[in-house]
């Protein structure tokens, strides 16, 4: 995987739900909604006590999952039916990846990395076209930027 730094600390990409207007129009406060993942991540960063309650596990388990290509993260960037608006959310993240356990196959029972290992990485083979990095502890990772783009 590309981007690692001295302490193994990497910039990634990831979506979340948004069900307010945050980031657009001036607004800069997170709302209190409680379905809004991404003011709940701005408030009060990530949450892996949250990952299942909304939306599935993803191939590696509940974790909280990241990618180093803009574009794989933006297929998890959506906003409620109620935000109607052309602007989605991307968060671009400082994870810390430790020792990373780098798996090929899906192991969608995971709640942490493998004994030995600080995260998982799925690398890009069968069937992964974008690789990805999950971490499972909400301290290894940090929102650092909200971008916001136009689907198109």
């Amino acid at each position: 995987m590309k981007g690692k730094s001295d302490g193994n600390e990497r910039i990634l990409w990831h979506g979340a739900r948004r069900s307010c207007h945050m980031g657009e129009r001036g607004n800069v406060n997170p709302c209190m909604i409680p379905r809004c993942s991404l003011c709940s991540i701005i408030r009060g960063s990530f949450d892996v006590g949250k990952i299942g309650t909304d939306t599935p596990g993803g191939r590696f388990g509940n974790g909280i999952y990241t990618f180093t290509k803009a574009s794989k993260a933006s297929e998890h960037s959506v906003n409620d039916k109620n935000v109607v608006t052309p602007w989605v959310p991307l968060l671009l993240s400082k994870v810390a990846a430790g020792h990373e356990c780098v798996m090929r196959h899906d192991n969608t029972t995971l709640t942490a990395p493998p004994q030995g290992y600080d995260s998982v990485i799925g690398e890009v083979r069968g069937r992964l076209n974008y690789d990805e990095l999950v971490v499972y502890t909400n301290d290894a990772i940090r929102p650092t930027w909200l971008v916001m783009y136009q689907r198109t």
